[in-house]
């Protein structure tokens, strides 16, 4: 009796097949994330926006009834890979600046694939591949977020190289349990934070920073310059010099000049500006600016790190602000400024009256010191400020009417005048509050009754929201409609005096038709 090949194989052990089976899954899921690694079609413009047509015909082979053969992407994964890997040298993570010795070593390799994995190290071949990088060299700084790597591109093969600055977002060691009260409220993360899925929220992190520094660059406020994003890798222009040495933090920045304190004033000036710019330009609060995230360099400071930066509308974007109000105004304090309390600065930033360009800005700054209430410095003065600090950073301010405590007591203190106690009057419609008419003083001073229902002032104010008269023929007078008909009659009637007659056109297109034959 002859026996099946089949079944003429010895079976496997079953921990052998468990673990064939393991290798073989960890081999599709390697494969399945370099698939999104050499897809080119990433459903983003080269302004960081979402393409429709790409996205469009990326879709359109769903649609269709045509019958293909199925392709080998595995074959045509590795055949890339095999082809990305000559820049493997290229890679080099070792800090190397311009006019250093560049000393080849067999531990580069090793080294970088002990700090980038293989999904990040295909990225950066590629990116090497098309020009956008020529090396890259060691970390510029470390953190919980993502790695800042120092690099080199050479735009014109005989021309001087530049300077760029590459960022890598940590996939498997970030987590977003923190980052929950950025994500919550944030457009772009409705679905909230998918904690069973890191690589695709950082993606969605990487975006929102490549977006945010598109913004804040086009506001002409100084930061890295965005010039390329891919998954989570983002190429930015370098801050340094042209030797490959990055600015340093402002928390790091040593000021030894003869006039140091008048040089961190208008440092201070200078950062009150950036965050209205900011809030008012590129609607967006930094969320955790500090001396930390501020690079500063010849009398210039630069914003960095905006990758949790959200927008003015966010449920906790004024919390949000009064925090870099107060981590700016501690570090400013320390040395040795005489800072503005936080509740004016607050009111500076978020109210949209006033100029938003230089050197406008620079002037309300000292309208602003130069208004305040004369007070001795002695440790009582000192300490009322701090209490007034503090008093405002636990205030409660609304962003929504509907957040509103008492929204009638309101309504009556905007009714008398006293809107400009509100803290949230800055983010109230125009002309909501408004200064008590001081043209007719007697308009409180008659009476302490109160404004009666049938006041003159009560219909002034309802003549404000009336409207006016309907716009289209359906709605016109009888008079007025007359007029126009009588109007156009009369301009028929002009028109047909300066007309040719009939029988003289048609003598003339005979004339001119004989002519022509």
């Amino acid at each position: 009796m002859e026996t099946d090949a089949s079944t003429a194989t010895p079976s496997q052990p079953p921990s052998e097949l468990s673990n064939s089976h393991d290798a073989s899954d960890l081999h599709e899921r390697d494969d399945s994330d370099l698939d999104s690694v050499f897809d080119d079609d990433d459903g983003l413009d080269s302004n960081g926006e979402p393409d429709i047509s790409r996205n469009y015909n990326r879709q359109r082979p769903l649609h269709s009834n045509q019958q293909k053969p199925t392709a080998n992407t595995l074959a045509s994964v590795d055949d890339q890979i095999a082809t990305l890997s000559k820049h493997a040298a290229k890679i080099r993570l070792d800090d190397v600046k311009d006019g250093q010795d560049r000393d080849k070593d067999k531990a580069d390799r090793a080294t970088s694939e002990q700090v980038l994995d293989q999904r990040t190290r295909m990225i950066l071949y590629q990116m090497i591949n098309r020009c956008v990088l020529s090396e890259i060299h060691g970390a510029i700084s470390t953190g919980k977020e993502a790695n800042v790597y120092g690099a080199v591109a050479y735009p014109d093969v005989n021309g001087p190289p530049l300077q760029r600055a590459v960022k890598v977002y940590k996939t498997a060691i970030l987590s977003f349990k923190d980052r929950e009260r950025y994500i919550t409220g944030e457009h772009r993360f409705k679905s909230g934070a998918d904690k069973g899925n890191n690589r695709k929220m950082v993606k969605l992190w990487a975006e929102k920073e490549f977006r945010n520094l598109r913004r804040i660059h086009s506001a002409a406020i100084p930061c890295p310059e965005p010039i390329q994003l891919k998954l989570h890798v983002l190429v930015m222009s370098f801050l340094g010099d042209r030797k490959g040495y990055a600015y340093p933090r402002l928390r790091d920045a040593t000021i030894v000049d003869d006039d140091a304190d008048e040089l961190w004033k208008q440092l201070y000036a200078q950062l009150l500006s950036i965050m209205r710019r900011m809030y008012q330009v590129c609607k967006l609060v930094h969320a955790d600016l500090s001396e930390y995230n501020i690079l500063y360099n010849d009398r210039q400071l630069y914003i960095i790190d905006v990758s949790q930066s959200v927008e003015h509308d966010h449920p906790r974007s004024l919390e949000f602000l009064r925090m870099d109000i107060k981590n700016t105004g501690d570090f400013f304090r320390r040395q040795g400024i005489d800072t503005l309390p936080d509740r004016t600065v607050f009111d500076f930033i978020t109210n949209s009256d006033g100029t938003v360009e230089e050197p406008g800005l620079s002037e309300a700054i000292e309208k602003l010191y130069t208004s305040r209430l004369p007070s001795s410095n002695d440790e009582s003065a000192a300490a009322e400020r701090e209490v007034d600090n503090e008093v405002f950073r636990n205030q409660y301010i609304p962003q929504t009417l509907e957040q509103v405590y008492d929204i009638e007591k309101d309504a009556e203190a905007i009714g008398e005048g006293e809107g400009a106690k509100l803290v949230y009057r800055n983010l109230l419609a125009d002309q909501v509050v408004s200064k008590p008419d001081a043209e007719n003083p007697s308009s409180g001073d008659e009476s302490d009754d109160g404004a009666s229902l049938d006041s003159d002032s009560g219909t002034d104010d309802e003549s404000k929201f009336s409207k006016g008269t309907p716009r289209g023929k359906r709605f016109e007078d009888k008079d007025e409609k007359k007029l126009r008909k009588h109007a156009a009659k009369e301009a028929k009637a002009e028109k047909r005096k300066e007309k040719m007659p009939k029988h003289l056109k048609k003598r003339l297109v005979a004339t001119t038709s004989r002519k022509n034959r």
